[in-house]
């Protein structure tokens, strides 16, 4: 991992690289990380996403908060169309459910997952990696000029995957 300052995407937030930089998030429970990575501009944006569809007022003050209201907006930052979505891969990270004994309806975690699957699905872009599920919180950085992402899961092993390959990353010759 490039050492230098990260970029955080707090809760509901949204932030973009492009080029390098390192881009990540810190205590997702039920939230999920949310990356989709262009390797055609060789750039990458990360949404914070806490709650599966959007029902509240600041849907359009805050749309990296809502799956539904999150990816259209990555898209626009890549200046990637619906009809032109497949090129860009995608990594989740998060959508735990730290709370036991839960409803179906209050399992946020899983639903958030679900539904950025079913998004990412309508867009043909594919999940290149993803660390969801369980009952762990996790934060993650991920270098965008490398490819290589760090992920920490509360009670375990920091996990680092490098996903240049995945994602389309080229790297020069030695």
């Amino acid at each position: 991992m490039a050492q230098g300052q990260v970029r955080l995407a707090g809760m509901g937030e949204i932030v973009q690289a492009r080029g390098g930089g390192v881009i990540g998030c810190i205590g997702l429970g039920s939230c999920v990380g949310t990356l989709l990575f262009d390797p055609r501009t060789h750039s990458a944006v990360l949404a914070h996403v806490m709650l599966p569809e959007a029902h509240d007022h600041d849907a359009a003050q805050q749309p990296g908060k809502y799956a539904t209201t999150a990816l259209p907006v990555l898209l626009r930052m890549l200046d990637a169309s619906p009809t032109t979505a497949s090129r860009l891969r995608a990594v989740l990270i998060g959508g735990g459910e730290l709370f036991r004994n839960r409803s179906q309806a209050l399992r946020i975690g899983e639903r958030n997952v679900e539904t950025l699957y079913r998004l990412l699905n309508e867009l043909r872009i594919g999940i290149v990696y993803e660390h969801t599920r369980g009952n762990t919180g996790r934060s993650f950085e991920f270098d965008v000029a490398t490819g290589w992402i760090k992920v920490r899961a509360v009670g375990a092993e920091a996990v680092e995957r490098d996903l240049a390959a995945a994602l389309g990353i080229q790297r020069k010759a030695a």
